[in-house]
Parts: C-alpha cells; sequence; structure tokens
C-alpha cells in the first residue's frame, strides 16, 4: 500500500520519529530515524537544496549516472523492532532491488518523487490512530510541524515563535490561499500560535476565514485563509 510522509516529530534530539500515513490519514505507522536522517526530511519536505551535495544527493547522482531511475521504495517487514526496506530501482529496461534502511529509502524516495509503499500487513499491525482532531487542518491542505529549537536554529529562526508548514497539498484550500512549506504561522485572528494545539483550537470555532500572519523569507505576511468549503 501506499504511505506518505504525515508528520516528523523530536521525541527528543536524539530521537526523530517519521510518521508513516495511509491515504486518508486516519492511521500512521511511526518508525524511529536518526537525526541525519530527520534533517535530510526536513530539508526535502521544506524544499531547501544545500550548498553541497549531502550523502543522499549523492546516491541519487550516482542512480542517474548509471542511468537509472526509483521506481519507488517498499518497506517489507520488521524483526526485532527493526525496519527493512528496499529500493526498486528501474535500469535499462530491467529492474534492481537495493536492500536499504528505511530512512535512506525515504528520504531518496522524496528526492526523486517517487511512491513510499509500505507491506499492507506490516501497516496493519504497526500503524496507530492518528484521530480526527486535525481533520479541518488536513481537508484544509496542510501538514504541520511544531518549531522544535533544532529547526528555530536550522532555519535562522531567531526569536519568532509559532508552528513550521511542512507540507502543502497541491490544488487544496491552502495552496489556492498563497501558503508554502517553510511559512511560520505566527497568528491566527491576532492570536499568537505557539503550537498546533493553538491552531486546532482556533479552528475548532469553525471560521468561514480568517487573517494569519506568516513569517516568509525573513519578513512577515498577512494571508487570509478560507474555511468556508471545509
Amino acid at each position: 500500500m501506499e504511505v506518505e510522509v504525515y508528520n516528523l516529530v523530536e521525541i527528543n534530539r536524539e530521537s526523530p520519529v517519521v510518521l508513516l500515513s495511509d491515504a486518508d490519514e486516519k492511521s500512521a505507522m511511526p518508525i524511529w530515524i536518526s537525526p541525519f536522517e530527520a534533517k535530510a526530511i526536513y530539508l526535502e519536505l521544506g524544499g531547501v537544496k544545500p550548498f553541497r551535495p549531502q550523502t543522499h544527493d549523492l546516491l541519487k547522482g550516482v542512480i542517474e549516472t548509471f542511468r537509472g531511475t526509483l521506481r519507488h521504495i517498499v518497506i517489507t517487514h520488521e524483526k526485532e523492532n527493526v525496519y527493512y526496506a528496499k529500493l526498486v530501482i528501474d535500469r535499462d529496461g530491467g529492474t534492481l532491488e537495493v536492500d536499504a534502511r528505511p530512512s535512506d529509502s525515504i528520504v531518496l524516495a522524496l528526492k526523486f518523487d517517487a511512491p513510499i509503499l509500505v507491506a499492507r500487513n506490516l501497516f496493519a499491525a504497526r500503524s496507530i490512530p492518528i484521530g480526527d482532531e486535525n481533520e479541518i487542518i488536513r481537508k484544509y491542505g496542510l501538514t504541520l510541524q511544531e518549531l522544535s529549537p533544532d529547526l528555530t536554529r536550522y532555519f535562522s529562526l531567531g526569536s519568532v515563535t509559532g508552528v513550521l508548514v511542512a507540507d502543502v497539498r497541491k490544488q487544496s484550500a491552502a495552496a489556492k490561499d498563497g501558503l508554502k512549506v517553510r511559512d511560520v504561522i505566527v497568528e491566527l485572528d491576532k492570536e499568537p500560535v505557539k503550537g498546533v494545539d493553538a491552531i486546532q483550537k482556533i479552528l475548532s470555532r469553525r471560521p468561514a476565514q480568517l487573517k494569519a500572519k506568516i513569517y516568509r523569507d525573513n519578513q512577515f505576511i498577512v494571508l487570509t485563509l478560507h474555511f468556508k468549503e471545509n
């Protein structure tokens, strides 16, 4: 089954967790990854290009140099709390399968814009309910990420507080309203946004629209967000 990167959560600095959700975003499978792969996923979701190629950029370049392309990645099974994955690469009319860690595989899938697959029985066994509290946000087309101290430093946000926009679904209401990946939502209807919970509380009032103060490219802008259709 195909899944998407739903969110990245930092339990602590050494234990990031990537959540892979089903198409309906009702359930997600958590996978613990290293800070290095977590940073690489953050960069891909944020559309940030490093000044010099990183390890995953090198791997992508090697695959392309040998006239290959990543068809998809698949997380196949789990053994003793370790997940296993494969890269499925098309090359010269044939298919190659390469064993890989799920974390590296996910980064490469994002770089190639390739599908992320999980064995259906594995997802059923290891996924957890996401819940309905984020339904308005999901329908609107946003994936939000709490701003950890590491992210604040990495994006040079200084004293700016808010919630990071990790993804904007194409052709969603959020995209039409002008929200972009890496935006930081600072205020909604002049109320400070200190976390995703604050946004959920404001949206629980079911507003048709509201003003949002956004931090983007070292400056603040104001957008009108429309929730009427949701």
